[in-house]
């Protein structure tokens, strides 16, 4: 066995110096702060129970307010009047159509002379009357108040469809327009003289009224001058 001396260009395989090795270790903790941290945070788990106790708690107070409305009693009886005013106000109008039609009879019947019937279509009021005490006046008479302008001419032409149409006493255009004396320029209405069932009948509207008026006479009398007399004094 023979040794050999070391070469002079051989490296040195003997123990570091103490200062080298915290030097290195000083260099590795420096790069191992130097890298960017990483981090992977864990979810977290809410509790929602609070959240969903309210909205229970919400809807609960709800339902109650409903059921509350629903059946709390109504108020006092105006407010029962309040919801059903119908019928009232449809009988107080009838009634007031009924008093107005009253009002606008010609003169010469009897207080108990004239009483109200079912209104035609179209009328707000009717009344059905008997004899009129008038010279010349009639034994039966329809008065009716229309709703409108159209009602009333669909009124009076039921009449002259009804009727055996003739030309009023002294000629006078049947079914045609009728003036008053005190003005003679304008048309108050329509007039048409003829015979239901052999019974001499005068029929006239008055426009401004809305009114229908339709009377007759018997075979017996008055006869159709007569009773066309007693209008041109009674319209």
């Amino acid at each position: 066995m023979s040794s050999r001396e070391p070469e002079p260009n051989d490296e040195d395989t003997g123990p570091l110096h103490v200062n080298s090795a915290r030097a290195s270790a000083a260099d590795a903790e420096d790069r191992r702060y130097d890298a960017p941290l990483s981090v992977n945070p864990r979810p977290v788990h809410r509790n929602r129970r609070p959240v969903l106790l309210l909205a229970a708690a919400i809807a609960a107070v709800i339902a109650l307010g409903v059921l509350a409305w629903l059946f709390w009693p109504s108020g006092g009886g105006s407010g029962s009047s309040a919801k059903n005013p119908g019928p009232t106000t449809e009988t107080e109008s009838r009634q007031a159509a009924e008093g107005h039609l009253m009002g606008m009879l010609p003169r010469g019947y009897a207080p108990d002379a004239c009483e109200v019937v079912v209104p035609a279509k179209g009328a707000l009021a009717q009344v059905s009357c008997t004899n009129n005490t008038d010279p010349g006046g009639p034994l039966t008479a329809t008065y009716t108040l229309a709703k409108d302008s159209d009602s009333l001419k669909d009124l009076f032409d039921d009449v002259v469809s009804t009727s055996s149409v003739v030309d009023c006493p002294g000629n006078i255009q049947s079914p045609g327009p009728w003036r008053r004396n005190a003005t003679p320029q304008q048309s108050a209405g329509t007039l048409v003289c003829g015979f239901q069932q052999s019974k001499p009948t005068v029929a006239w509207s008055t426009d401004a009224n809305l009114m229908l008026s339709e009377v007759q006479s018997g075979p017996q009398g008055p006869n159709m001058v007569q009773l066309y007399t007693w209008w041109a004094s009674h319209s």
